[in-house]
């Protein structure tokens, strides 16, 4: 029988452990594994779908990729890529975007190129990156709905493209198209075929961040009750029944809260009483602070992707810091945002170049998620007004947005300038 997708070793549970190294017979295979069992992009999806912090870094990353959108001045570009990068009508940037959540939840983005033969056009398509395996032997990509259940070389359900820049005709005629696909990957040392996502080193973080919520949840589900176990001497099975029924109507909240195990046993002693209950007790503070995990989890995850809190949408006890929210997203601009975008239009440009025979300049458009026109420090609009003004000092440093005071407690309060 095969193994059901969901019952992988490193796919079944986000507390399992994830390995991405390819098995020792690999030779026995017509493509490069991708983890233990193949499916260790499956298991990375799975982590980004459990766990909320892990996932809003995730979301924030693919949002200030993007930008504010891409532009151009040729009119060609725009209609024939930009606003339409396929046949499906998707902007380019949704094609982007897709790739971009698949490279930082994997660390591997895959798609399609399609362009006619006769070089007036080229499409891309995205791929979803845990369907994509390298051949072993050959420059070829497969491609597989569902690896968990891959039959071998002769599955119906595999489909086979070259890798860039060798493309291959669907076909004969004057409608017929190219296609191929383009594998993006970062460097990772002892990795050839496939990346690693930034965030691996955090995986632990990943799933301490999911148990505690998990955690939570138990403990709502329970009303934050304690569960115990009762033992109750009976006379026979009918009498048990009674028992069990007994409890269960009037001793037991709503959705069966407040939990006893009962343990019905025949009564050796007329004068064996049945209340003995062993109650289990909370070890939380003898164990530690599970909060204090919690928080200490989400910000390993924080610098495990390389990110910045302040962009993520995290909740901080700073509140609404908007100097801080500039400061952080100048230096992604920088460092991450810009090289970014530039390695996107060198690609862009790379396969215009190639592919057509055609020179193309398209740009991002980056906004700040605050608007900076209307946030000044306090002695900024003191000084614009006229009125004595102390850069040095601490309430004068606030700074002022749309009107109000932000104090970094979280709150506006009104104006402190006359």
């Amino acid at each position: 029988m095969k193994r059901a997708i969901f019952e992988s070793k490193s796919f079944g549970s986000p507390s399992a452990e994830i390995n991405p190294y390819t098995p020792v017979n690999i030779n026995v295979k017509d493509y490069i594994p991708f983890g233990s069992d193949n499916l260790f992009p499956q298991a990375l999806a799975l982590f980004s779908r459990t766990s909320p912090n892990h996932r809003g870094v995730i979301n924030s990353k693919g949002f200030y990729s993007i930008g504010d959108g891409i532009m151009s001045e040729d009119s060609w570009l725009m209609d024939n890529f930009i606003l339409k990068a396929n046949y499906e009508g998707e902007m380019l940037e949704e094609v982007q975007s897709k790739v971009d959540h698949d490279e930082f939840t994997t660390g591997n983005g895959w798609f399609e190129i399609i362009r006619d033969k006769a070089g007036t056009f080229m499409w891309i398509n995205h791929l979803d990156a845990t369907k994509c395996r390298k051949a072993k032997d050959q420059p070829r990509v497969i491609l597989h709905p569902d690896w968990s259940q891959d039959t071998g070389m002769n599955d119906k359900y595999r489909k086979t493209l070259p890798l860039y820049p060798n493309f291959e005709s669907d076909g004969e005629g004057p409608f017929a198209v190219e296609r191929c696909v383009y594998h993006r990957f970062k460097y990772e040392p002892e990795f050839v075929h496939y990346g690693l996502p930034q965030w691996i080193s955090g995986r632990d973080a990943v799933q301490i961040d999911l148990k505690t919520n998990k955690w939570n949840l138990a403990r709502l589900i329970n009303a934050f009750k304690l569960s115990g176990i009762m033992f109750v001497p009976v006379k026979d099975p009918t009498e048990s029944k009674k028992v069990l029924d007994n409890i269960k109507k009037d001793y037991t909240g709503e959705g069966n809260q407040d939990k006893l195990m009962v343990v019905t046993k025949s009564r050796a002693d007329i004068n064996e009483k049945a209340d003995q209950v062993q109650l289990i007790q909370n070890k939380q503070e003898e164990s530690g602070s599970w909060l204090g995990l919690h928080d200490m989890s989400i910000g390993d995850i924080v610098v495990a992707h390389s990110w910045y809190r302040a962009l993520t949408g995290i909740v901080d006890n700073t509140g609404f810091d908007t100097q801080r929210i500039l400061n952080e997203y100048n230096i992604a601009l920088s460092t991450f945002i810009k090289p970014r975008q530039k390695s996107w239009v060198r690609l862009y440009q790379k396969l215009f170049r190639e592919t057509l025979n055609k020179e193309i300049d398209l740009q991002y458009n980056n906004q700040p998620p605050v608007d900076t026109d209307d946030a000044k420090y306090v002695w900024e609009v003191r000084k614009e007004k006229g009125l004595e003004y102390d850069e040095t000092d601490p309430n004068q440093q606030k700074m002022i947005y749309n009107g109000s005071i932000i104090d970094g407690s979280g709150s506006d309060q009104q104006r402190i300038y006359p």
